[in-house]
């Protein structure tokens, strides 16, 4: 019987998506810039300034961790591995090394397939992909061994 070659398969975010988180990245930026020198300005006292300041940085946090994640994240599908790209990690998953799946029903906007992995630096990994579990990696998830489908 042949085999029959898939091309790889990437879920990330698309560039409209990409460019708006950007665009509302930089915009909390100037926002916590802005509370900052609010907070330095208006305030009276130091810990009243301290404060304010360090509620000025959420949003400059949210920016700096939640921009880059959108960028960088990516899960490439292939016949016989799964390759993650994360914000700090990047891992190779091989099918032969899933020793148990579980593929969780669709929420909403995202899905969820829990692994359990023999011979990796993680035992169990939860992988959760925005938007809906198409036909191809419901292909790939059902290749794996020992599925057991949720119990409700």
């Amino acid at each position: 019987m042949p085999v029959i070659e898939m091309n790889p398969r990437v879920y990330q975010f698309g560039p409209i998506v990409k460019t708006l988180v950007t665009l509302a990245a930089l915009a909390l930026v100037v926002i916590g810039v802005a509370g900052v020198m609010q907070a330095y300005t208006h305030l009276h006292g130091v810990a009243a300034q301290f404060g304010g300041c360090v509620l000025s940085m959420i949003p400059i946090a949210v920016a700096l961790f939640g921009a880059p994640i959108v960028w960088r994240c990516k899960l490439t599908l292939h016949e016989d591995r799964l390759e993650y790209n994360g914000l700090m990690i990047d891992r190779v998953i091989r099918k032969t090394d899933v020793i148990n799946a579980l593929g969780q029903q669709e929420q909403t906007g995202m899905f969820s397939i829990f692994l359990t992995l023999a011979s990796q630096p993680f035992k169990s990994l939860h992988i959760a992909v925005l938007g809906r579990m198409d036909d191809t990696i419901s292909r790939w998830v059902d290749g794996l061994p020992h599925i057991r489908q949720p119990q409700r």
